[in-house]
């Protein structure tokens, strides 16, 4: 098993690098400010590197059904719970 940052598994269940992990605090800070789409914008970001971070794809998914966008909201959060059960 690879750990290099382009592995599609990189970041499953193990913690983001310092740069995207400083990056998912903003996520979550933006998301209690209600600032949703900087929380879509900075997710995308992190998805971009780590595809499968369960964590980011649920905050992307709760944000979305704030937005109502409630199917892909669910699908997101089915996605991102199926990756990491031990997101929040």
């Amino acid at each position: 098993m690879s750990n290099s940052p382009n592995d599609p598994q990189a970041g499953q269940g193990r913690p983001l690098p310092k740069k995207e992990a400083d990056l998912f605090k903003s996520v979550v800070k933006h998301y209690e400010c209600k600032q949703y789409k900087k929380v879509i914008k900075s997710a995308d970001t992190i998805l971009k590197r780590f595809p499968n971070h369960g964590e980011t794809l649920c905050m992307k998914g709760l944000t979305l059904n704030s937005m109502s966008k409630r199917e892909e909201a669910h699908a997101l959060v089915k996605q991102g719970l199926m990756k990491d059960m031990r997101s929040h």
